[in-house]
């Protein structure tokens, strides 16, 4: 789930001495459930801190109560014998970091003590204290947690029409090239890459046939194979745009369907350009794909959102319902 309850947020961020009994200062508060833990003033002030910093501003009293239902959800945990492996330690660190598969085990520790400015061994507990808390509510609520209604039609047409921003897609230009690499010649060099391009570009000129033959001559040899083909450009791709230039852009975007361009030079060398289409903008319908790269459609994205939206909801409400329960079962004395 992409949003974490604010208890499950403070498992993430308090040092593996919060809740610790070693530190005796000042009291103020005492939670038992299954053994007696002490929150201390210091621990209390640590904490709030900790959460400025992440932009949550709460009173003292909303954030012991919280730590309160952070040590009863442990406890409870730990009481039901939950286990939580290496492995799945280790796996919900790489995602919630981004770590890919090619980053190894001691990359990963040492990528989290450097930017988390924590040590792993901290950094390892927090994780299994949270993954072993998720375990446990979806345990105890596995029935309410198992039977979330799937977003009804009009439920994703709402949204639809409410956000019909997301779904409007820009001006896209799909083509074929014949490219000549400049990157790193000399004058000279620079002079023959441009009478090679030249002389492909009065050898086709317009005839479709031509830039077929000569595409097999194309330095771009994931695409001289394929018809030349580049792929499809959207006018708002600000990094493709940047790095084959405005020059590049500006020109095929102003391109008609079926045109074989002069030459046209990138950031990275020339290119003659075949334009095989043209969409123009205009806004998806629901059961159209997101993208050429995906099979998801409009629909898909909607649906997919809208469940995570509704789990997240209801696991909050099973959140609070156990921690209402384990308060109940629970002795917790308060010294505020």
């Amino acid at each position: 789930m992409k949003k974490v309850l604010l208890s499950i947020f403070l498992m993430l961020v308090l040092s593996a001495a919060v809740y610790s009994q070693e530190m005796m200062d000042q009291r103020v508060a005492i939670v038992n459930l299954s053994k007696s833990e002490i929150i201390s003033r210091k621990q209390l002030d640590q904490t709030i801190k900790v959460l400025q910093h992440a932009g949550v501003n709460k009173s003292e009293q909303e954030v012991l109560e919280v730590m309160v239902e952070d040590v009863l959800l442990r406890q409870a945990a730990e009481k039901e014998g939950i286990q939580v492996s290496e492995a799945e330690i280790l796996s919900a660190i790489r995602k919630e970091v981004g770590a890919g598969p090619n980053v190894s085990d001691d990359q990963l520790k040492d990528f989290v003590e450097q930017r988390m400015n924590v040590s792993w061994t901290v950094y390892a507990d927090r994780s299994k204290t949270t993954l072993a808390v998720q375990r446990y509510i979806r345990k105890v609520k596995g029935n309410k947690l198992a039977n979330i209604p799937t977003p009804t039609d009009e439920e994703v047409k709402r949204f639809y029409d409410e956000n019909t921003k997301q779904f409007f897609v820009p001006k896209r230009v799909t083509l074929d090239h014949i490219y000549v690499d400049t990157r790193g010649l000399g004058s000279d060099a620079l002079l023959k890459a441009q009478e090679r391009i030249d002389g492909y570009s009065r050898q086709i000129g317009s005839s479709s046939a031509e830039f077929e033959k000569l595409v097999e001559l194309s330095d771009d040899s994931a695409s001289k194979y394929n018809h030349g083909r580049f792929g499809t450009l959207r006018i708002d791709d600000s990094n493709r745009r940047k790095f084959m230039g405005d020059d590049f852009f500006n020109t095929v975007f102003n391109l008609s369907k079926g045109t074989i361009s002069s030459v046209i030079k990138s950031n990275v060398g020339y290119h003659i350009v075949r334009i095989v289409n043209v969409d123009e903008p205009r806004l998806l319908a629901l059961d159209e794909k997101v993208s050429d790269e995906q099979s998801l459609t409009v629909k898909d994205t909607i649906v997919q959102y809208l469940t995570a939206k509704k789990q997240d909801a209801v696991f909050k409400e099973c959140v609070k319902e156990t921690t209402d329960d384990l308060k109940k079962k629970a002795t917790i004395k308060y010294f505020l």
